[in-house]
């Protein structure tokens, strides 16, 4: 005869057997200290044995740790990135700190204890007053310990492309600016009437003139913009002009009107 199915033991059942396990596994835990170690432990106990018989749980566990090592993978990936973008930058800056010694302010004025953090760097101060390598040559004679900022690493490889470029650029005058302006504008107009051109050469016309933007709709047909006579638009005077009303007040009878020495008292005794 074939064997007989083991009875399936109710959720009661089952739940009554992992409680006498929790209590079997953590007896005298709870009772020999009170520290957050123990306490921990017992959590971890419990938690094994709730989740041993239900594997819906145990998959929603195994859920959140894949979760929580995917957000900790991220966070190190996000870190190294910007290590790898930013790390240039900082190092040209730290790369002539000395090693025995602790600038609090790098580059700064840092005899004045009185002077803001935030305060201008004396370098930042000096750039109007000389070029670049003066610069540095004056702050390093005035401190051998000086360290450049960043802000004066820029201003420096600013200079240098500024000397480059001396003489063969285009200054920039009103009138230049305005002639590039046109350019631009010409260019402009240019390419959204190439872009209209070529959709209304797809089926059906494409989406027409709906791929413009505003701006680029009233460049390319400006007519669109303009009110026509018959639209319903109220104006200050409703429509009516001043000699239509020369016109009517000519036909008003003034007798029917008060004057100022006129008694309105008397109209009531009447």
């Amino acid at each position: 005869m074939p064997k007989k199915n083991a009875p399936e033991v109710s959720k009661k059942a089952l739940q009554k057997q992992k409680q006498k396990a929790i209590e079997d596994k953590t007896f005298g835990l709870k009772n020999k200290s009170k520290s957050k170690k123990v306490q921990q432990q017992v959590e971890s106990i419990q938690k094994n044995i709730m989740n041993s018989g239900d594997p819906k749980l145990r998959k929603l566990e195994e859920q959140r740790k894949k979760h929580k090592e995917e957000m900790k993978a991220r966070k190190k990936a996000a870190k190294e990135e910007q290590e790898a973008l930013f790390g240039a930058a900082l190092l040209a800056v730290q790369k002539n700190k000395p090693t025995g010694a602790k600038i609090e302010a790098k580059g700064r004025d840092h005899n004045d204890d009185n002077a803001p953090k935030n305060s201008t760097s004396r370098a930042m101060k000096l750039m109007y007053q000389m070029d670049a390598q003066e610069m540095a040559d004056k702050l390093k004679q005035d401190n051998p310990d000086y360290v450049p900022t960043l802000e004066d690493e820029i201003e420096q490889q600013r200079q240098e492309k500024v000397k480059q470029l001396q003489g063969k650029g285009t200054p920039v005058t009103p009138e230049t600016f305005a002639a590039w302006k046109e350019r631009k504008r010409k260019q402009k107009a240019e390419t959204v009437q190439k872009t209209v051109e070529q959709e209304f050469k797809k089926k059906k016309g494409g989406k027409g003139l709906s791929i413009l933007s505003g701006r680029d709709l009233y460049e390319y047909k400006k007519e669109l913009f303009v009110d026509r006579e018959d639209d319903d638009i109220v104006s200050s005077n409703n429509g009516v002009s001043e000699d239509k009303v020369e016109q009517l007040a000519e036909h008003v009878n003034q007798e029917l009107f008060l004057q100022d020495d006129d008694d309105l008292d008397d109209l009531e005794d009447d």
